[in-house]
Formats: structure tokens, sequence, C-alpha cells
């Protein structure tokens, strides 16, 4: 190991750590409505399909998530501030939203959910008619 190597701002020396800590904070989301369904963009920057559990239950929906350290010829850190990282958020579903057909997907850290809006709450065009 080559002591100096990295320096902060201040130009002190970086200490090594090594920590087995996990993080764990809320991601931030974008949330749309479109007049067919609720959409939910969360950044969850580093996991996969895997690493997410997406539940609904009395009205909440409740997205966890994780980011596991790679174990697989890891280097020796000088600094790590990347590590295992837990997220978690959750949300009010309302009776407007058809539960039994939310669907998610992941893809470049982000997540997307789908909440299909019940039919007695979209809106739809009377015809009128000439008496």
């Amino acid at each position: 190991m080559v002591d100096n190597a990295i320096q902060t701002n201040e130009s002190k020396n970086c200490t090594p750590v090594k920590t087995e800590t996990r993080r764990s904070w809320t991601p931030p989301v974008d949330v749309l409505e479109t007049k067919d369904e609720v959409v939910i963009i969360a950044d969850v920057p580093g996991v996969t399909a895997d690493g997410v559990d997406v539940q609904i239950e009395n009205g909440l929906l409740t997205i966890e998530a994780r980011v596991e350290k790679r174990h697989d010829s890891e280097p020796t850190y000088l600094l790590r501030e990347h590590g295992a990282t837990t997220f978690s958020r959750s949300f009010n579903v309302g009776d407007g939203v058809n539960t039994e057909a939310i669907s998610a997907e992941i893809r470049d850290g982000k997540l997307t959910l789908h909440l299909p809006k019940a039919e007695a709450v979209k809106p739809r065009r009377i015809d009128v008619k000439t008496a």
C-alpha cells in the first residue's frame, strides 16, 4: 500500500477505513399521474431485480431495496464510501388503484412502478343522444 497516495481537499492523508455498517436512506421519487395509471419512479442506484421487494398490504405500498457489497476479488480499499446500502419508501394507496394489477420494473438504477387506476375512477365519455 502506498502511503500518501490519496489526499483530501485539506491535503491531509486519508486513513484506510473498513466498515461493516449498512447505510439506510430514503430514495428520491417522482410520482406521475395519467388518465389510466399512477407511476412511481424511484432512484435506486446499484440495485438489481433480485434486491428489490415491493409489497402492498392494507393500502400501504412499500418498496425495499438493498445493494450488497461485492465479494468477488475485492481490492483493498483506501477509502470506501459505497458499500452495503438499504433503501425504503412507503406510500398510501387509495381505493382508486387496482392493486391486483400493480407491476414493477427496474432499469439503469431506476425502479418504475405502474399502479393502474380502477375502472370506477377512470374518466369516461358519456354519449349524448338526440331525444
